[in-house]
């Protein structure tokens, strides 16, 4: 009787579980065609509901982007049964649905348990680095190095959080250490070219910047990189050539289009030059150093009107670093035979940055051609020669000068000066 009972026992299993697989393989000619929804109601009305019908219905789910549906049904999954596999899912669901402090739990319990899951640990060291617990996220990846110490990945996602914590020269020989691994690792090559180029070491920028370019000759990084290289270097056709790249390759910001303008400022192209400063400006109409660019360009072009327009624009927008602006804006308004507008300009262009030392002679200058009252200029020759003499041979030699000349003035005058 009771070899009777196994036996029907034993007929039941095998009939329930030939049907489950029957329902497995219609599910999956229903995905193949795209019939996710049908795939779903399939596995729901599915008896009994084991543990494989909920990892099923949660691999879907999330693969539709039903990160909520997913979650339900891979707890429902656990409350009948667990593995690795499932709790790797979990967590990367979590951090899908934004529960990143949860995914860091499951991931860490993973690893507890089983220290030789790589896979695990990756996931959480990049999980610890995207919230910027950088300390948690080195200590993963010199693990993981030791572990595996041929994968190029590991000391570049070193580097990245040394990088967090501003540790930059054990990250920079991070990269290269991913770089020995791989020379074709283009984000340890991105990283190298990036490090150099803080250093200003230009010839080992460059040649990281051209090993990018060869391996990927349309990677956005290394060609804004290379622009900006040659920008720099004056050659301003070359950095046009790279601009130009980037833009075929849909990549415009402003940045690039203020680059894009200097060249042909530099080029003395003006009209190139404006409609590209524009083109900027259409993406951020209140960008203070792209309106200082156009009130500098028609300043060239002999349009004190509009330069003046656009630079007071510029200050309207600009954060507080406007020295610049106002010593233009003095400039302009002391060709005009506007003094007191251009010494107001100057002052205003030294107070916003007392290492001006061009607003500060000129507004020296100024005051001694305005001012009947030569003690002003005086003072602020005087102050010129205590605080900024190094900064030009000349002007200081000029600033002299007028010192001893208003100084004798004053002696033959009778009048004393402190």
């Amino acid at each position: 009787m009771k070899r009777i009972l196994s036996l029907l026992l034993l007929l039941i299993v095998v009939i329930k579980t030939e049907a489950q697989s029957s329902v497995f393989v219609v599910v999956d000619s229903l995905l193949v065609k795209g019939n996710y929804q049908m795939a779903l109601t399939l596995l729901e009305n599915a008896v009994p509901k084991t543990f494989l019908i909920f990892e099923r219905s949660a691999s879907i789910y999330q693969s539709i982007g039903s990160d909520t549906k997913a979650l339900e049904c891979l707890n429902k999954a656990l409350e009948i049964g667990t593995n690795e596999s499932i709790k790797v899912k979990l967590a990367q669901l979590f951090v899908s649905a934004g529960f990143s402090s949860k995914a860091v739990e499951v991931y860490e319990t993973l690893i507890e348990k089983d220290t030789s899951n790589l896979l695990a640990a990756n996931s959480l060291g990049k999980l610890y680095l995207s919230l910027n617990q950088a300390e948690k996220a080195e200590k993963i990846y010199r693990y993981l190095m030791k572990t595996d110490m041929v994968n190029p990945n590991y000391p570049y996602q070193l580097a990245e959080s040394l990088e967090k914590q501003n540790n930059h020269l054990q990250m920079g020989q991070s990269y290269l250490d991913a770089y020995n691994l791989d020379t074709l690792h283009i984000k340890s090559i991105y990283g190298l070219a990036k490090f150099f180029k803080a250093l200003k070491f230009k010839d080992s920028t460059s040649l990281f910047i051209d090993k990018g370019l060869k391996i990927d000759s349309n990677n956005i990084n290394f060609n804004q990189l290379k622009a900006n290289e040659l920008y720099f270097l004056k050659d301003f056709n070359g950095a046009l050539a790279y601009l130009k790249k980037l833009d075929s390759l849909n990549y415009r910001s402003v940045q690039t289009y203020e680059m894009f303008g200097m060249c042909y400022y530099n080029l003395k192209d003006f009209e190139l030059a404006e409609t590209y400063f524009r083109n900027a400006l259409n993406l951020d109409p209140n960008d203070s150093q792209i309106l200082y660019r156009l009130g500098s360009l028609y300043y060239d072009k002999k349009d004190n009107k509009m330069a003046s327009l656009y630079l007071r624009r510029s200050i309207s927008s600009a954060k507080p670093d406007l020295d610049q602006h106002y010593y233009l804006l003095g400039i302009i308004s002391k060709e005009e035979n506007n003094l007191k507008s251009a010494i107001d300009n100057f002052e205003k262009s030294y107070e916003n940055n007392y290492k001006n030392h061009k607003a500060l002679f000129e507004l020296a200058v100024t005051s001694e051609v305005y001012f009947k009252d030569k003690k002003i200029a005086l003072k602020h020759y005087q102050n010129y020669l205590d605080r900024l003499k190094s900064y030009d041979k000349i002007m200081a030699a000029y600033a002299e000068g007028r010192i001893k000349e208003i100084k004798k003035q004053f002696f033959i005058d009778g009048v004393i000066v402190d």
